[in-house]
């Protein structure tokens, strides 16, 4: 299962500025698991249907930050 952290709805002549959005999101989540020692290919995905664009974090890794010290949150 995933923990959603990005949602785009999809309009006509927006598709590429969503897939770069998701694209940039998705490489930060990246960039955080490695930070973290998790492996980006199995803790984050990018999921895309006719409607909307999402991009999500895996629940251990989600977990992993509302056990540590600090704050957290969606965004």
């Amino acid at each position: 299962m995933w923990i959603w952290v990005a949602r785009w709805l999809k309009r006509p002549g927006q598709e590429e500025a969503l897939r770069q959005a998701a694209g940039h999101i998705r490489r930060h989540w990246e960039e955080v698991c490695l930070d973290v020692g998790y492996d980006p290919a199995k803790n984050v995905t990018v999921a895309e249907n006719d409607k909307e664009l999402r991009v999500g974090i895996s629940e251990e890794l989600d977990m992993s930050f509302r056990e540590e010290p600090g704050a957290w949150r969606y965004y």
